[in-house]
């Protein structure tokens, strides 16, 4: 049991989301929990108005915590599934973490 929580330590200490916006030209990368630890501005991202460029990067930071939070949700569902205290996390109509 205590290499088990190990293991989960570990993978969750490597967990990590990224997002990209819809124009394709702002990346956000985040570790477990939606801490930051990338933000990639490129292309015709610099010619946006700061509002635009603003919304461009909450929607790939949005995006980057959900595919951390599905991960988060696989490695927790894969090492304790018989837990009923991951369902309230889980979308019922497809399976996968809700956010």
């Amino acid at each position: 049991m205590l290499d088990q929580a190990v293991e989960v330590r570990e993978l969750l200490a490597r967990v990590q989301g990224t997002g990209t916006s819809a124009r394709g030209d702002v990346r956000v990368t985040v570790g477990l929990g939606g801490r930051l630890t990338g933000v990639v501005i490129a292309g015709r991202a610099g010619e946006l108005s700061g509002e635009a460029l603003s919304a461009e990067i909450m929607t790939a930071a949005s995006l980057a915590e959900k595919a951390a939070a599905r991960e988060v949700h696989s490695i927790a569902t894969e090492f304790y599934p018989d837990l009923d205290f991951w369902d309230q996390y889980t979308d019922p109509s497809t399976g996968e973490a809700a956010r």
